[in-house]
């Protein structure tokens, strides 16, 4: 339901019929959001919630990078290669349907070659995760904004992965950050 979402502005109840079309601006079908299980509904459905901002869309992706980031509301965080993922169901639904698809070995997708990870993509996964090792280290909080100008400021000082976790690249880091904060002290 509309109401039981905390939207990005910070308000929680929107109940116009122009603010539910809006609604799809902010989440898509086939999202992955967080929300707390409130009850079942008579006819099977669950009634969910994500009023705080400990639940709601956690998922990133970084497509200048091929690269997705989740953050846990558990405090775990979560980095790899995008993977654009298709409906298993439908997928079942064709494999029932077409009677040449019946055998096992093509129901699990084992004709197909295997695919692997472009070193360019591995080498962002690895360059977003020392970023967030950074942060870890110095005991900032973490967030999209803070890891993407981080992982911009690794490229822009040329910086090989390994070199991020270095003691030279944490004082730069710290410096930043400082200078981020004290100038988004100064807008507000």
């Amino acid at each position: 339901m509309l109401s039981s979402m905390n939207l990005p502005d910070g308000i929680q109840r929107r109940r116009t019929a122009v603010d539910e079309l809006n609604m799809q601006s902010i989440f898509v079908e086939s999202y992955v959001i967080c929300a707390e299980v409130r009850g079942f509904q008579h006819d099977g459905s669950l009634h969910l919630q994500a009023r705080s901002q400990k639940y709601g869309k956690h998922f990133h992706h970084l497509d200048q990078y091929g690269v997705d980031l989740i953050f846990g509301c558990n405090g775990f965080i979560w980095v790899g290669e995008h993977i654009d993922v298709e409906d298993a169901m439908v997928e079942d639904q064709v494999n029932k349907s077409d009677p040449q698809n019946t055998n096992a070995a093509s129901l699990l997708g084992s004709s197909e070659e295997p695919t692997y990870t472009p070193l360019e993509t591995r080498q962002y996964t690895c360059r977003i995760a020392n970023a967030i090792t950074v942060f870890s280290a110095l005991s900032f909080m973490v967030n999209l904004e803070a890891v993407m100008e981080t992982v911009t400021l690794s490229l822009s000082l040329n910086l090989g992965v390994h070199e991020m976790l270095e003691a030279e690249f944490h004082v730069r880091v710290a410096v930043q950050e400082a200078e981020r904060r004290s100038t988004s002290s100064r807008r507000k």
